[in-house]
């Protein structure tokens, strides 16, 4: 039974991926919300961000917040105009707010902040059944931009251990958008490694990324102390992070793609793709920006990689314009076909991101799917 305080992190969650998608992609074409409105109209999304985004949001503040989100979508679907919406949200919002919490919103961003091009300070928080170190270097200390969160379980022996690779259409995002779902997964027994990574414009074009991945997945295997067992490691990820993830499993070490750990033998035994796009064509701006520097979209699909694939687990909603639910289905029958195990599960009319009853589904479903895949010390793939 999953407890009233991770239920709501979830739900905040989805609100945060759906907006961020928004933010960074566009509208989904589904019928308008309040944060499609606020895509193709303006800062409407931006705003509900920057108030979800508040430090000090208690849960029962998060449920009121949700609320008046969802009245505002049926506001706007009745031909409320924007604008006025906007202003009942923010009337609404302040209502609920405390002194302290409405002068941070004041003055908040309406943007997520950009990544500090200092080096991250390294801090260690207990959450009860796990604990969190920040801001850990995976290739040369210092590093802003190659750092991750590990989530350890204070559990005893060797345990199974997860790299989350967020997603951002490679150009944007942070390990923090991440936080809830690496949570649940350190809360299940994982190890978890969430990183960020070099993006588009930072050096990050394809295959710098890629190479990075592969280095936080070295790292993570050859750090004894956090009890990793390196026998049974996954790659995790949504969207353009799930990309990577399949990557990462799918491809074979070596010189070309893991610089700093040419000679690691750190191989995933699974993969997880959240809403993950499998075959990169031209003519998609966010795509051709990525493969600016090499131009290698065939090297850079994973589908052009089934032969050598891991199993894998992947959740798609069934309503998603961004990346199409065909790129999963596609991928799991070119698994299939090579008797690698491809398991397809659909969320019944989510987009790009799901509501909290798919997320908790997905949920279920990939905690699952790890549990058998590391049952077997047996690896597969190149």
């Amino acid at each position: 039974m999953m407890s009233t305080g991770m239920h709501n992190l979830l739900v905040l969650h989805c609100i945060i991926w759906a907006l961020f998608c928004q933010a960074a992609f566009g509208s989904d074409g589904s019928k308008e919300s309040l944060a499609q409105a606020g895509g193709t109209a303006g800062r409407n999304t931006a705003d509900y961000r920057k108030v979800i985004s508040l430090s000090t949001l208690t849960t029962a503040q998060i449920d009121h917040v949700n609320q008046f989100y969802d009245e505002g979508t049926r506001r706007l679907s009745a031909g409320t105009p924007l604008p006025e919406v906007r202003q009942e949200f923010f009337t609404r919002v302040r209502s609920i707010l405390n002194k302290t919490q409405r002068a941070e919103l004041d003055g908040a961003s309406v943007t997520n902040p950009p990544r500090s091009s200092s080096s991250p300070s390294v801090g260690e928080t207990d959450n009860g059944s796990f604990t969190v170190i920040q801001n850990v270097s995976y290739v040369t200390p210092g590093d802003s931009q190659r750092v991750g969160d590990v989530y350890l379980p204070k559990s005893e022996g060797l345990r199974p251990a997860v790299l989350y690779i967020h997603g951002g259409g490679w150009s944007g995002g942070d390990k923090r958008q991440s936080d809830p779902m690496v949570a649940a997964l350190a809360s299940h027994g994982f190890v978890v490694f969430n990183i960020n990574y070099r993006l588009v414009g930072q050096g990050g074009e394809y295959p710098a990324n890629l190479v990075d991945v592969k280095d936080a997945l070295a790292f993570l295997g050859s750090q004894s102390q956090w009890h990793v067992n390196p026998n049974k490691l996954a790659a995790m990820g949504g969207s353009a992070g799930a990309h990577l993830a399949m990557l990462l499993g799918y491809t074979a070490n070596g010189p070309v793609f893991s610089a700093c750990f040419p000679k690691s033998k750190a191989r995933v035994v699974a993969v997880v793709s959240w809403f993950g796009p499998t075959d990169l064509s031209p003519g998609h701006p966010m795509v051709d920006r990525y493969l600016s520097q090499s131009g290698s979209y065939r090297e850079a699909s994973p589908v052009d990689h089934a032969a050598t694939a891991v199993p894998t687990l992947f959740v798609h909603g069934t309503a998603d314009s961004l990346v199409p639910i065909a790129a999963s289905e596609t991928m799991a029958a070119a698994l299939q076909a090579r008797h690698i195990p491809g398991e397809l599960v659909r969320i019944e009319g989510a987009g790009h991101g799901f509501p909290p009853e798919g997320w908790s589904k997905a949920l279920d479903r990939t905690i699952k799917f790890l549990d058998s895949q590391f049952a077997t010390t047996t690896r597969q793939g190149p």
